[in-house]
């Protein structure tokens, strides 16, 4: 991504893959010094492209490849659609699948051999998504926390 950014930070280089992208440039200018000079940058960047007939091609499929991946969080696959940046941004609405990503974070975000008060609870389920409560509720409902009748203290299950 660096040495994209690097070839278009040139404003004539900018230019010239602007009229490239958009059609503008007639083949006679593309072939003057002036040109020349920055499209050699735009062509070894992987920017812009030399077709067959001498004609100059800018495709979007290089910026795709140069996406910087999202780091790997340990995310199940078919759960990582629910998250952007570590945070959760959705609750899934079935059970099933709700089910799965809280087992994920139970597993990921507490031990099973320790209570943790309410106030711990929520720090930790803080930490991937703003909904604490129907995170807690969810998770004392499908049985991977369990909580204590007064409401002190919170453990996971042994069987979870």
């Amino acid at each position: 991504m660096d040495q994209l950014m690097s070839a278009l930070a040139d404003p004539e280089r900018l230019r010239l893959y602007a009229r490239i992208v958009l059609d503008e440039l007639p083949p006679n200018e593309a072939d003057s010094p002036a040109a020349r000079k920055h499209l050699g940058r735009l062509i070894s960047a992987g920017l812009v492209e030399r077709l067959d007939d001498g004609s100059l091609r800018a495709g979007p499929e290089v910026f795709r490849r140069a996406r910087t991946p999202e780091p790997t969080t340990g995310v199940p696959r078919h759960l990582t659609g629910f998250f952007a940046r570590g945070r959760l941004t959705a609750i899934p609405v079935r059970a099933a699948v709700r089910h799965e990503l809280l087992l994920h974070l139970t597993d990921t975000l507490f031990d099973t051999d320790r209570t943790y008060s309410e106030h711990e609870i929520n720090e930790a389920l803080y930490s991937v998504h703003d909904d604490t409560a129907a995170l807690r509720r969810y998770c004392v409902s499908d049985g991977l926390l369990v909580r204590e009748k007064d409401g002190s203290d919170y453990r996971v299950p042994q069987h979870a």
